[in-house]
């Protein structure tokens, strides 16, 4: 008899436990290793609502993840495996390759000079600033919670999933209790949804290492330089601008009509993720 109290009384004791090792299973069955796949649906021109849909992978690596385009992290794996890739984009608007280490607190923005292809990054030390809300959203299989933020002259809202315990996000985006499904600025210029999620194979992240730190201004200034002269640099080698004359041969091209359809590209794909950086072309 004394036995049989002592097996309940071990039931009662045990069941809360097992109850609580199952909740905490639940919450650590995604790998912290994983390759999280963004849509985003970018508005290039503000005063219009064309957009444009654009494919990012996030890649995950315990601390560590990068963000960037599907061709650009297939070229970066190129040049892991084998020293050559498929070439950079040099669109600063919407290459938008990040790399956070979020134990270390680095977050860093890439790019490539369109003029001279060097590449460069700058620290990014802005605070995020989040506010959870109690708004709850199904997003596919997600159960998700509203959060609102601040971010370089934009009003965020994203929504994020506690199913999937990891504080990462697209771009600059963390800092949250689970990982970003959803997150789009107040004038819808910039949206990004969550596709799909995938397990890392290997361990290496195969992001480009190396370039020399800017601030904003000098950033501002070599897309300036560009806007004033997407030559130059061609120029100063002494090469020819040619172009195909359609026979199979080359000729000359007009440079100063080439450089007036460049400014008009850039002005008008001129909507910067960060706002409060944006170039005022002259």
């Amino acid at each position: 008899m004394r036995f049989l109290n002592w097996i309940m009384k071990s039931k009662i004791f045990f069941l809360p436990i097992l109850i609580l090792i199952m909740c905490h299973c639940s919450v650590i069955a995604f790998p912290q290793s994983m390759a999280v796949s963004y849509e985003l649906n970018y508005k290039y021109d503000p005063a219009q609502n064309d957009t444009k849909k654009i494919n990012y992978v996030l890649d995950i690596f315990s601390h560590k993840s990068v963000f960037r385009t599907e061709m650009r992290r297939t070229s970066d794996s190129l040049i892991g495996k084998t020293g050559y890739g498929l070439g950079y984009n040099t669109n600063a608007v919407y290459e938008l390759y990040f790399s956070k280490e979020l134990d270390k607190k680095s977050y860093r923005k890439y790019f490539v000079s369109p003029l001279s292809r060097d590449r460069f990054f700058i620290n990014i030390m802005d605070e995020l600033k989040w506010q959870i809300l109690r708004e709850t959203l199904i997003i596919g299989n997600y159960k998700c919670q509203k959060a609102e933020v601040q971010y370089a002259g934009r009003h965020w809202s994203a929504w994020f999933t506690e199913d999937i315990s990891i504080p990462e996000g697209p771009y600059y985006f963390h800092g949250l209790p689970g990982l970003i499904i959803q997150i789009e600025d107040d004038h819808k210029d910039f949206v990004f949804r969550l596709t799909k999620i995938n397990k890392i194979n290997g361990d290496s992240l195969y992001e480009t290492d190396g370039g020399k730190e800017i601030n904003w201004e000098q950033y501002k200034k070599l897309l300036q330089d560009y806007f004033n002269d997407p030559l130059s640099s061609i120029k100063a080698s002494g090469r020819k601008v040619v172009t195909d004359n359609g026979t199979g041969g080359y000729q000359p091209i007009d440079s100063r009509e080439f450089i007036k359809n460049i400014q008009k590209v850039l002005l008008k794909n001129n909507n910067p993720i960060e706002l409060d950086h944006k170039i005022n072309y002259e």
